[in-house]
């Protein structure tokens, strides 16, 4: 799944439109969080999510440097808080977590090469995966670098028609894109190794 996002919240990403008029108001899940609960999903266990970053391979530009990913367990808390955020769209709020919710969670960083990355001594359970991933694009375009004059004379040499047609030069635009990649993972029992790309 991906979106084309800006970095608004102070404790995770969001895809937010800001408008300067009404700017979106923070809202935090309604639900307590369970700490209890939360460390419990994070304690060692024997499964494996193994994962890849896809990237826009075209590009000489684009590298894996500096990506990381992140894992949070799936508690009634954070289920609530991305419910929220779907309500993001519409402008007028954005979900944050608490700092103590938000702490609850696991970073890996992607290869410098092919973008891999592993969570590793996992428990069986329900798992969210979400990272933020910069690349350089291309678009070709085309400027107006001017206009050509058409003619059409009768027998006597006099101009009968005239028209101007723009002259056009192809370019090729390179921009900056931060893409929101994210998944949800189910390991289902001890031992597993789950594959996932985003």
């Amino acid at each position: 799944m991906k979106q084309t996002c800006i970095f608004l919240s102070l404790f995770i990403f969001y895809c937010v439109p800001v408008s300067a008029q009404d700017d979106p108001k923070p809202v935090l899940p309604s639900s307590t969080f369970n700490e209890t609960e939360a460390r419990s999903m994070l304690e060692p266990g024997t499964s494996t999510i193994n994962g890849v970053v896809k990237k826009l391979k075209k590009r000489p530009d684009n590298t894996y440097l500096g990506i990381e990913v992140t894992l949070f367990p799936c508690t009634p808390y954070f289920n609530e808080w991305y419910e929220l955020q779907k309500k993001n769209r519409k402008g007028k709020t954005f979900a944050v977590m608490s700092p103590e919710a938000y702490s609850y969670r696991i970073l890996a960083k992607a290869g410098d090469k092919d973008g891999a990355f592993s969570f590793r001594n996992l428990k069986p359970g329900r798992y969210y995966l979400q990272t933020m991933v910069r690349q350089q694009r291309m678009k070709k375009m085309l400027n107006q670098v001017g206009e050509s004059d058409t003619y059409t004379f009768n027998v006597m040499g006099q101009t009968i028609s005239h028209y101007r047609e723009p002259i056009y030069e192809e370019f090729k635009l390179f921009y900056e894109t931060n893409d929101l990649e994210k998944a949800f993972v189910e390991i289902t029992k001890d031992g597993e190794i789950v594959t996932v790309k985003l």
